[in-house]
C-alpha cells in the first residue's frame, strides 16, 4: 500500500488535515499525540463508480492510500527529525508538509511568528540534515570495514563511497536527492538508503477559513516558478475541512461553494499525491468485482498484472485493453469488442490512466 507521511512543526494543523482526509476525530492542539496516527483512505473514483453501475458486481473495491500523521514535536530541533521517527519516515512513499499560514492568537506559533517561507526552508533543512547524517554514518562504516574486505569487495565499496561523497556535497549545497542528476541504475541503487529528500514532497499551505476562496492564489505565492519534478504546492484550510467531515458530500460541497473554496482536502491531497508519486489507475471489471489498481506512470502491462497477483505477472501471455469510457459507452464487453474498441497488447504495452485490463496468463 502506498503510504504518505504528514509532517510539519507544532501547531501547523497537521492533525486537522489528517482528520479531514481520513474522517478521523483525533484531538488537535499542542502535543496531543506522541506517536504517529495511521489512517487508510479509499480513493474516490467516479470512473470506477460508473463501471460498477454497469457490471453490478458483488464487490466494489477502490484503490487505497495510507496517511501517517507524525507528531509535530518530532520536528523543529534544527538537526533533523527525532531519531525515533526516522525509520518510519523513511518508509513513506511521499511526504506532505503542512505549512502554517493562518493566524490564531490562542494557538501561538512555536517560532513566535507565522512565516510560511521560513517554515518551508526550515523543514527542508531538517530533512536534508537527516540525509547528510545517514551519508556520514555509511561513509564511516565503509572506512572501518575497508581493511577486512577482499579486493573486489573493496572496489565496490569505494565506488559506493565516491557516490556518497558526491551526494554529501550536493546535500550540503541544499540540493535534495530527488533533484540530483543520476542515471536510473544509480538511482535504483540508492533506494536501499531511503533518503528523505528523495521522497516526493507536497507542501500544503494551511490557510485561514476566511481565505478559503483564495487557495489557488495563495498557493501560487509559494510555488516555485518552475516546480521541480516530484514536488507540488497547494493551499487549503485544514480546520474548515475537518469541520466538514461529518456533513454529507452534498452539504459540504454546498458550503464550499458558498465560501468560494475548491475541492475538499481529500480530493486535493489524493490528486496531488498521485501527481507527485507519478501514479495512475487502471481497472479490472466483472460480475464478481470491479476494482481500481494503481501503477506508476511508465509501468507496462506485465507489471500491472503483478499488481493484481504475482502469478499473473509470471505467467503473463497478453492483455485485453479498453478505455473505461469506451467500455461504458459501448454498454458491454461484447459490444466493445464488436466495435473494435478492445485491443490485444503484449507485456511491453505501457498502461494508461483509465485502462480496463483483462489479463490472460498461464498457470
Amino acid at each position: 500500500m502506498t503510504s504518505l507521511g504528514i509532517i510539519g512543526f507544532e501547531r501547523s494543523g497537521k492533525t486537522s488535515l489528517f482528520n479531514a482526509v481520513t474522517a478521523a476525530h483525533h484531538e488537535v492542539g499542542v502535543a496531543t499525540h506522541q506517536d504517529p496516527h495511521l489512517g487508510v483512505v479509499k480513493v474516490p473514483d467516479s470512473r470506477l463508480d460508473q463501471l460498477s453501475a454497469m457490471f453490478q458486481p458483488k464487490k466494489h473495491t477502490e484503490a487505497t492510500l495510507e496517511y501517517v500523521d507524525f507528531p509535530g514535536a518530532g520536528f523543529g530541533g534544527g538537526a533533523g527529525p527525532e531519531t525515533r521517527f526516522l525509520d518510519q519516515l523513511s518508509r513513506m512513499d511521499a511526504l506532505i508538509h503542512v505549512v502554517r499560514a493562518f493566524e490564531n492568537d490562542s494557538v501561538p506559533h512555536p517560532m513566535e511568528s507565522v512565516d510560511p517561507v521560513r517554515d518551508i526552508e526550515a523543514m527542508i533543512l531538517e530533512l536534508t540534515f537527516a540525509d547528510i547524517a545517514l551519508v556520514e554514518k555509511r561513509l564511516e562504516r565503509i572506512a572501518s570495514e575497508a581493511k577486512a574486505l577482499k579486493v573486489a569487495e573493496r572496489e565496490v565499496a569505494e565506488r559506493e563511497a565516491v557516490l556518497l561523497r558526491r551526494l554529501q556535497d550536493d546535500l550540503g549545497r541544499g540540493t535534495p536527492v530527488r533533484a540530483i542528476e543520476l542515471s536510473e541504475e544509480v538511482r535504483r541503487s540508492l533506494r536501499q538508503y531511503r533518503f528523505l529528500t528523495d521522497r516526493p514532497l507536497l507542501s500544503l499551505i494551511n490557510i485561514d477559513a476566511a481565505a478559503a476562496g483564495e487557495a489557488e492564489r495563495i498557493a501560487s505565492e509559494y510555488r516555485p516558478p518552475e516546480e521541480p519534478a516530484g514536488t507540488a504546492t497547494a493551499a487549503a484550510c485544514a480546520s474548515l475541512e475537518m469541520e466538514l467531515v461529518d456533513l454529507s458530500a452534498e452539504e459540504a460541497a454546498e458550503y464550499r461553494a458558498e465560501v468560494g473554496a475548491g475541492d475538499g482536502a481529500l480530493e486535493t491531497a489524493i490528486g496531488l499525491s498521485y501527481q507527485i508519486l507519478g501514479l495512475l489507475s487502471f481497472f479490472t471489471v466483472g460480475e464478481d468485482e470491479c476494482r481500481a489498481w494503481t501503477v506508476h506512470e511508465g509501468d507496462n502491462a506485465r507489471q500491472a498484472a503483478g499488481r493484481i497477483h504475482s502469478d499473473l505477472e509470471r505467467g503473463f501471455i497478453r492483455a485485453e485493453v479498453v478505455n473505461w469510457g469506451d467500455l461504458v459507452e459501448a454498454g458491454s464487453e461484447a459490444e466493445a469488442k464488436k466495435r473494435a474498441l478492445v485491443a490485444t497488447q503484449g507485456k511491453d504495452y505501457v498502461v494508461r490512466d483509465g485502462d480496463v485490463l483483462h489479463i490472460l496468463f498461464n498457470v
